[in-house]
């Protein structure tokens, strides 16, 4: 049975990758199984990252999702265009908080987890404490997923209230 998601959440997906790392972008439920997954993404052309928002459907996904944490309530009054607006306007360059790493969709996760505390849409106190939270769940869950069971559910991380 796949665990429910809840509507207008946003959570935190994980995917499993080849390397060892993980593919990293938000989800916004719109009701128990789907919603829209924001995320950058070089999968066309790996020299050249974009941003993309896309239907998801926990169902349908082809890559290997690892986990779903949620981050927070998307307020009533932010809508799914909105988030895209405040997604599409982050560059996809490494800022220089996150220097000197190599631009990825883990640092455009981290850009777009700031701009989401900047504009009051949610509340972590620290990316890098996100960002190390998320990784410790997902390695937990990353072999068993790799071994064909479902990925897991998170509705409560000590980094984000």
């Amino acid at each position: 049975m796949i665990a429910a998601l809840s509507k207008s959440d946003i959570y935190a997906a994980l995917y499993g990758r080849h390397d060892e790392r993980y593919h990293w972008a938000f989800i916004l439920a719109t009701d128990d199984v789907s919603g829209y997954k924001y995320h950058a993404s070089n999968l066309e052309n790996p020299a050249v990252w974009q941003y993309v928002c896309e239907p998801f459907d926990t169902t349908k996904e082809w890559k290997p999702l690892v986990i779903l944490a949620k981050l927070g309530r998307c307020p009533p009054n932010v809508s799914t265009s909105d988030l895209d607006r405040l997604f599409r306007s982050i560059p996809l360059q490494t800022p220089e908080s996150d220097a000197p790493h190599p631009f990825t969709c883990r640092i455009w996760f981290r850009t777009a987890m700031r701009a989401l505390n900047d504009h009051n849409i949610l509340s972590c106190v620290s990316v890098s404490a996100l960002e190390w939270e998320l990784v410790d769940l997902a390695n937990d869950n990353a072999t068993a997923v790799g071994l064909g069971r479902p990925w897991k559910l998170y509705v409560e991380l000590r980094s984000c209230k």
